[in-house]
């Protein structure tokens, strides 16, 4: 597709980057006309933005080397050249959505803000931002498919792609825009059962459980290395399984001491 959406000399934007952040700018957008809901003030959104953005980037950045340590490189120094040299592609959703949850509690905590119901407001635009972050990948080649035999099949042909030279040119299962499809119905349903009477928490589950199934279900049409599979499943489709209990217990346990406090 488009990796480089512009090159000038040696400078070159690249369009992963580009989709990523207008990803950032569209759940920020959302959130912000509506932050009256939640009574919080612009400097509190901001830093929580700014930490679920930091988290995001280091967390998914530090999964996909734990991942794809064995093919960065033959040497330890290769392997630190080959990250900063690409640092720019190589992440992991669910290593940036763990890291940036945990900093947010943390923050939530510190600041003495409601968890759940704040959960429940933020949680709702970030399929929208995950959704554009997700372009930026078919524009970019990254997360690409399996070969395929449907007519909806796409061919990668930039000499700039990620997809390796043995598949362009060959017709894949466009991961990237079905990620980017479900995560948009994933918003709408999302925003919808934000807006009616609901407990709090229960959006975040919503999420957790609606987003755990789609990356497990497309992860089989997937045909990059994302790590050793574990008992026939991909590291994302164990950790999506993980957090659907996860989730689960942690609800529960909310639910138990607002009851009990």
């Amino acid at each position: 597709m488009h990796p480089i959406l512009l090159k000038i000399g040696s400078f070159e934007l690249a369009s992963y980057g580009v989709m990523t952040a207008l990803g950032y700018a569209a759940a920020s957008w959302y959130l912000v006309r509506r932050l009256q809901a939640v009574k919080l003030d612009k400097d509190t959104f901001w830093n929580i933005i700014f930490i679920a953005f930091l988290g995001a980037l280091i967390g998914s950045k530090l999964l996909y080397i734990i991942l794809s340590w064995p093919l960065l490189g033959d040497t330890f120094t290769a392997k630190i050249a080959n990250i900063f040299q690409n640092f720019r592609y190589g992440f992991v959703f669910f290593g940036g959505m763990i890291l940036s949850v945990a900093s947010l509690y943390a923050y939530l905590k510190k600041k003495h803000l409601p968890i759940l119901p704040t959960a429940d407001f933020l949680i709702t635009a970030l399929p929208l931002g995950h959704a554009l972050g997700r372009i930026g990948c078919f524009l970019a080649g990254c997360c690409y498919g399996k070969p395929t035999t449907l007519p909806w099949g796409v061919v990668f042909t930039n000499p700039d792609t990620l997809v390796p030279v043995q598949l362009q040119g060959v017709p894949l299962h466009p991961t990237q825009l079905y990620e980017t499809a479900c995560n948009l119905l994933l918003f709408f349903y999302l925003h919808k059962a934000y807006q009616k009477k609901h407990t709090a928490g229960s959006i975040l589950i919503r999420y957790i459980i609606g987003y755990s199934a789609i990356r497990f279900v497309i992860e089989f049409f997937r045909g990059d290395y994302r790590g050793a599979f574990i008992l026939g499943l991909s590291p994302s489709q164990a950790l999506a399984v993980c957090a659907v209990v996860l989730a689960a217990a942690v609800y529960a346990l909310f639910i138990k001491e607002t009851k009990h406090g």
